[in-house]
């Protein structure tokens, strides 16, 4: 999965959350593509490299706690789409 693909299959489940995309040139792995997903609860961060590396991190606000911490290398694309399907659940937004 990659930046584009992200914002066709992930985005339009985050309906609550704000989402902001930055760009960085030249980190540990390469060229960086990072989007930052706010929510009233929950803040993360998904961190596209340009050498394939993929990186998702979720903070659950409420409990103080990260509940989700991943890092994939380029061999370990397959489990994207498993990946992504765990940070849907865990954002998923719920009205109190």
């Amino acid at each position: 999965m990659d930046f584009l693909k992200f914002n066709e299959d992930v985005k339009p489940f985050l309906e609550g959350y704000s989402i902001e995309y930055l760009m960085f040139q030249n980190g540990d792995f390469g060229d960086l593509a990072r989007v930052e997903v706010i929510g009233p609860t929950k803040v993360a961060t998904v961190d596209f490299w340009s050498r394939g590396w993929v990186g998702v991190d979720i903070y659950d606000c409420r409990c103080d706690e990260q509940v989700m911490n991943i890092l994939i290398s380029p061999d370990e694309k397959s489990l994207l789409p498993q990946v992504f399907e765990e940070f849907i659940n865990k954002m998923k937004f719920i009205s109190e």
